[in-house]
């Protein structure tokens, strides 16, 4: 008996084809019978005929002619199985790593994160995390801020670890780190003799900074415009140990984030608290319309863990 359709009956409500349908096309185009496809899938001849015939409804133009109970593939049939086991393989694959994930908590991680934090806080965990995730992929970014919240938006990144000194539409944070900038100078340094340093006691002083790319050295440029005090640049750097080598070189005196300069690993310096107060908080950048990952959350307890053990004077706790 020949199979017909109307093409425009079908056409309404066609949905589209199932991957159990596609097994079965594969199967009977490999095998070369419905019998012999029946015997590869485990299943009975009259169910590899009805996901087939379900298979040319959906798609809406015959498969196979049909005649003394053979089946001879059409060259659409041909042309179709190409693109139907690349289908399968893409689903086996989807499978797999589905049942990589079920057992061994394998995926991907994508990460953004600041230089600074990056020496200060996550290469010191890094090891142990990665140890715990030993098939996990992680990729990390290192850049500014503002490169990062371009990256969530872009979804090049699931969260960013950077500064929360702005806000962003879209974005939200968790707050982990709040610091203060500091005073940096090399030992035997006038400015040692005071408890803290304020604005007025650098109108003289060679200062080394950050380069106004960053938000910090906005916001030390209004200190003292609001002091009425000059400033007087020596040198501007994107890096914080660069800046505690200048001022090591008897270049200046820096004002600098305390984290930063703790992050360098080296007590060679000397630091003062800076007056009035400039506060820096730091913490994890995520899409506000979207949840975290397995391996985003674990990150972020190895990071909470971290920070509660070792830095638990600028780290702010659970919420």
């Amino acid at each position: 008996m020949e199979y017909s359709y109307d093409p425009q009956s079908v056409a309404d409500e066609r949905r589209l084809p199932t991957p159990r349908m596609m097994e079965a096309f594969h199967a009977v185009m490999e095998a070369g019978s419905v019998s012999a496809a029946a015997r590869y899938l485990g299943v009975s001849q009259p169910a590899v005929s009805r996901l087939l015939k379900q298979f040319e409804e959906e798609l809406g133009f015959p498969l196979f002619h049909r005649a003394k109970g053979k089946l001879t593939p059409t060259p659409e049939a041909h042309r179709l199985s190409i693109d139907v086991g690349n289908a399968l393989d893409g689903i086996d694959r989807v499978r797999r790593s589905a049942e990589d994930v079920r057992r061994h908590g394998t995926g991907r991680l994508r990460v953004g994160i600041t230089p600074m934090l990056y020496e200060a806080v996550l290469h010191r965990l890094l090891k142990d995390f990665l140890k715990e995730q030993p098939h996990l992929i992680l990729t990390m970014e290192t850049g500014l801020t503002e490169m990062m919240v371009d990256w969530l938006l872009r979804d090049q990144v699931e969260l960013a670890f950077a500064s929360m000194m702005g806000s962003h539409p879209g974005i939200e944070a968790i707050a982990l780190i709040e610091t203060h900038s500091v005073v940096l100078m090399p030992p035997g340094h006038p400015l040692m003799a005071k408890h803290a340093i304020g604005v007025e006691d650098l109108a003289e002083v060679p200062l080394i900074t950050m380069t106004r790319r960053y938000p910090s050295r906005h916001r030390i440029e209004q200190m003292f415009r609001r002091a009425g005090v000059p400033m007087r640049l020596r040198a501007e750097t994107n890096l914080s140990g660069t800046i505690c080598d200048l001022v090591r070189m008897g270049q200046g005196v820096a004002i600098l984030n305390a984290l930063s300069w703790g992050g360098t690993g080296r007590g060679d310096l000397e630091a003062r608290p800076l007056t009035p107060r400039l506060v820096n908080r730091y913490g994890v950048l995520h899409l506000a319309d979207r949840g975290f990952s397995r391996p985003a959350q674990q990150l972020i307890a190895a990071i909470r863990c971290h920070l509660a053990q070792t830095m638990g004077t600028v780290y702010l706790g659970e919420e």
